[in-house]
């Protein structure tokens, strides 16, 4: 089987999940466990997986993760609808399993667990390795031992420290291993600030090393301090059938086009898109108020929804540069960059994405339906407009989520700045997207939080250096 990039979840959940597993065998509720010719006469799949920035996770409305997107290739191969479990924890992944809740696995699991809790590994089989994540500069270091006399950032309980505090003992001490910063003490959280130069060297597995890297092209994860382990998705097993079927598949899939692609869509293409061109250098001429080749097309549709023209040219250069024949890693497309189900609900029978006119007009009718949404949220009109934005960029079901958290935890849910955009901040941390007021689980908030402060900025710019008109 073909062995590709993936990420080794803490082993210590070994330890944990033992007992969780033979107590929901001692339960007398009767388990019923599908095989795969259940599975084909029902027509459903149940997979279950936790919320990250891999597996799974909601992006402007539509479900992402590239384990996800092969759980649903391979669901749709076979005619299935696909059913997504969240689970909430390591530990109620293999509850869910040994219930019964869900069919498979959709999860990165140790290879050495099936021995202990019977279960049957399946899919793509991962293998990974523990890395150095820190930035192509000065700091940057090309040997394990002249990590002596550094400072690592690890998130403490987690299999990071472990390897920290090992890695300490074999090359003879010497490392500082510290857990929290003034902003984060989470693994993504200290991969973020390596990137934007707060500390300089953090350890993570190499998958997550390399999504991240997808988003800040000045870190390096090249050097290896850790073994590489096998990990892979399980299934009951009362079910080898199903887990037949899935390598049968995987086998037949992992050197097609559309496989490699969902590889490359989530650890090579970048998140953040190209480097932006300065505005004065992008506008055709602010002295004689015009922006872009396509500001009649702004004025004419910002008009339809009251908006200044200005303020939609500054999303669609902050989308595309005006480019409309681009098309972002996620698959969103054209100068307003549209999702596909976005462009299909909001935009006419026959619509091409690639037509400005047609892609800018189901963008508005797409932002005058997120503020109807938002209406009775956020009262004032103006400051509306940055939760508009923001829910534009990434969803606004994670907006809402961002507002509830903003209402529990004492911030104002009608003011962005400072109040609900802290709170989107918070769904990165499985205790706030775990929480029940949120409904979308993980996000990823920082890009969302840049996004809207970009355009605000623009826009601003705008108005100062040209007449509205």
């Amino acid at each position: 089987m073909i062995k590709q990039i993936g990420v080794i979840k803490n082993l210590v959940i070994f330890f944990i999940l033992i007992p969780i597993f033979f107590s929901c065998k001692e339960d007398n509720r009767k388990v019923i466990y599908r095989d795969w010719a259940e599975i084909k006469s029902e027509g459903v799949l149940r997979a279950i997986t936790m919320p990250n920035s891999t597996s799974y996770f909601l992006y402007r409305g539509e479900e992402m993760g590239y384990e996800y997107e092969f759980i649903k290739q391979f669901a749709d191969t076979h005619n299935l609808k696909l059913e997504i479990v969240v689970a909430d924890s390591f530990e109620n992944i293999i509850e869910l399993l040994s219930q019964g809740e869900g069919d498979v696995v959709v999860y990165d699991m140790p290879v050495n667990l099936n021995k202990k809790l019977s279960f049957i590994h399946c899919g793509p089989e991962m293998i990974t390795n523990q890395v150095l994540v820190q930035r192509n500069d000065s700091t940057k270091i090309t040997n394990v031992k002249e990590i002596v006399g550094k400072t690592i950032y690890v998130e403490k309980g987690t299999r990071y420290e472990v390897r920290a505090k090992n890695l300490n003992k074999e090359i003879g001490g010497g490392i500082d291993i510290l857990y929290t910063t003034n902003d984060t003490s989470t693994a993504e959280g200290f991969i973020d600030a390596v990137a934007n130069g707060y500390i300089d060297y953090t350890i993570s597995d190499n998958v997550s090393a390399a999504l991240n890297k997808s988003y800040y092209h000045n870190l390096n994860i090249n050097l290896e301090v850790g073994f590489s382990q096998r990990s892979a998705w399980l299934v009951n097993k009362e079910s080898p059938i199903l887990a037949d079927s899935i390598n049968s598949w995987v086998a037949n899939n992992n050197k097609s086009k559309k496989y490699i692609s969902t590889l490359q869509k989530y650890f090579k293409m970048s998140k953040w898109g190209s480097e932006h061109i300065s505005p004065k250098q992008m506008a055709i001429s602010l002295k004689d108020g015009i922006i872009s080749p396509y500001d009649h097309l702004f004025k004419q549709y910002a008009d339809s929804i009251g908006w200044d023209w200005r303020l939609l040219a500054s999303m669609a250069y902050n989308e595309s540069q005006f480019d409309s024949s681009l098309v972002s890693w996620a698959g969103a497309r054209g100068i307003m960059q549209l999702m596909p189900s976005t462009a299909k609900h909001f935009s006419d029978e026959g619509w091409d994405m690639s037509n400005n006119r047609e892609n800018i007009a189901a963008a508005t009718r797409y932002i005058a339906s997120l503020n109807k949404s938002l209406r009775r949220k956020v009262e004032d009109k103006d400051e509306r407009v940055k939760f508009i934005l923001a829910s534009y960029n990434s969803g606004l079901g994670h907006i809402f989520d961002a507002i509830a958290l903003a209402e529990k935890y004492d911030r104002n849910p009608q003011v962005w700045f400072e109040n609900t955009a802290e709170a989107l901040k918070l769904k990165n941390f499985p205790e706030y997207y775990n929480d029940s007021v949120c409904k979308c689980g993980y996000f990823r908030g920082k890009e969302t939080l840049a996004y809207v402060e970009k355009v605000i900025e623009l826009y601003e710019f705008y108005k100062q250096n040209m007449a509205e008109k």
